[in-house]
């Protein structure tokens, strides 16, 4: 009786261990390594080369040809909005105005006649017709007319600076033939390409702070305000074109065409310094914000905590914001961890 016994019992033990679950016990912790953020690490400035521009530059032309008679402009010279530039000899176009403006007195006079015997009935209808386009071909002729008198001037259309003469005074001109080129320089530009990148930071110009300095003057630096971006990137280089205006032009001694060197900051970097990390430490919540996850000693568990990041620089990151010195973050594989998941450092599995 007694083996009898002791194979029933040791049955019952076997049925009572089968009854057990995996998840009684918690899972072991999962070993990550950890990087401390330190306060030393710093956003680098970016440098670009740039070119001075004039907000528009324009060839001016006749619309018709003729004669240069008049052509005071000087190169360098700026002519104020609305003033003179330059002027065809008129004789040929003032004729010509005169001799439509007594072909349409002519047309008006018949036609005011020809009104009066229609009442009268004494013509028909399609005689009166007849002369009513007369006199409306009259009018277009004049008014055509005067028009090419008005195109033998030319005049500032902004304040323009005189970059270059074309063509010489007293010179022979066809229509649309360019004479001169002008530039408005109410406010200067510097433009300069940038990497693709950078460009989604572009259209939020407030997180940039953007100086530049001429190259004959390196020490005297100034200014750049975000104007206007080229939304087609450049076929073989892949960067796009942006402007940027000189703030304070009067006060810096820049003419278009001149190098300026640009150097691009992260405003939020240089009035609050900025924490460099992994990238491989980023991970991206559900709504496809940018979050690392901080690792808790009083208890060795993870959190996830939303930070806002700059451009990358090779293998690391700069946060600007969510981020304080001292903490510690996982460094990589952040992807599989899940919010108060109990972890273990590497350097303790060592």
């Amino acid at each position: 009786m007694k083996p009898a016994l002791m194979i029933l019992v040791t049955l019952l033990l076997v049925g009572c261990g089968e009854r057990s679950t995996p998840g009684d016990e918690e899972r072991a912790p999962r070993v990550v390594k950890l990087v401390e953020v330190s306060g030393d690490t710093h956003l680098p400035s970016r440098r670009f080369v740039g070119r001075v521009e004039a907000l528009r530059t324009v060839d001016l032309s006749f619309r018709v040809g003729g004669q240069l008679i008049e052509l005071p402009a000087t190169q360098g010279e700026v002519i104020p909005e609305g003033e003179l530039i330059a002027r065809l000899d008129p004789a040929d176009y003032e004729l010509a105005a005169r001799r439509a403006e007594s072909e349409y007195q002519l047309a008006s006079r018949e036609m005011e006649r020809t009104r009066q015997l229609l009442e009268n009935q004494s013509i028909s209808q399609s005689a009166f017709d007849e002369i009513r386009t007369t006199y409306e071909l009259a009018a277009v002729q004049r008014d055509s007319a005067r028009q090419d008198l008005s195109y033998t001037t030319i005049n500032a259309p902004f304040d323009a600076l005189v970059t270059r003469r074309l063509i010489e005074n007293h010179s022979n001109v066809q229509p649309n033939t360019a004479i001169l080129r002008v530039q408005d320089v109410t406010e200067l530009r510097v433009r300069f390409n940038v990497p693709e990148s950078l460009m989604h930071y572009v259209v939020d110009p407030e997180r940039f702070e953007v100086e530049g300095e001429l190259l004959s003057r390196p020490d005297e630096r100034f200014r750049l305000a975000y104007r206007e971006h080229v939304t087609e990137p450049d076929e073989v280089a892949q960067t796009y074109e942006v402007d940027f205006a000189i703030v304070d032009h009067d006060a810096v001694p820049a003419f278009p065409g001149m190098t300026v060197a640009v150097t691009v900051a992260l405003t939020d970097a240089v009035e609050h310094g900025a924490l460099m990390v992994p990238l491989a430490a980023l991970d991206k919540d559900s709504e496809g914000n940018f979050r690392v996850w901080i690792y808790r000693d009083d208890d060795r568990r993870v959190e996830p905590r939303s930070v806002l990041v700059g451009e990358v620089h090779g293998e690391t990151v700069p946060v600007v914001a969510g981020l304080q010195p001292g903490e510690r973050i996982v460094a990589a594989g952040a992807h599989l961890l899940q919010e108060g998941e109990r972890v273990r450092p590497m350097e303790e599995s060592l």
